[in-house]
């Protein structure tokens, strides 16, 4: 039995490192990222526990979508790969 695994692509980290928060510090803003990508990945692996929608318009139409945190998770599942292929943060469209 394969194990499933959650894959971030190169693209989708570039972007999640520039994440910055006005109100922490550096060193706050990269534990924060570091936290929420272990709970998007234990929310992505748990195959009891979803919150998973599929986007109904726009950009990522069909594409399946969590929310953790108010950040946007758009991915799809190929076999035992779940493909994160983008990251939206709170307040950006």
């Amino acid at each position: 039995m394969s194990k499933v695994r959650v894959l971030w692509p190169k693209h989708v980290q570039d972007k999640i490192l520039s994440y910055q928060s006005e109100h922490f510090t550096d060193e706050e803003t990269h534990q924060f990222i570091i936290s929420w990508i272990l709970q998007v990945d234990n929310l992505l692996l748990n195959p009891v526990l979803s919150k998973t929608y599929t986007e109904e318009y726009g950009t990522y139409k069909g594409v399946s979508r969590i929310v953790a945190n108010k950040f946007k998770v758009y991915y799809e599942r190929h076999d035992d790969d779940i493909v994160i292929l983008a990251v939206i943060f709170p307040g950006e469209e």
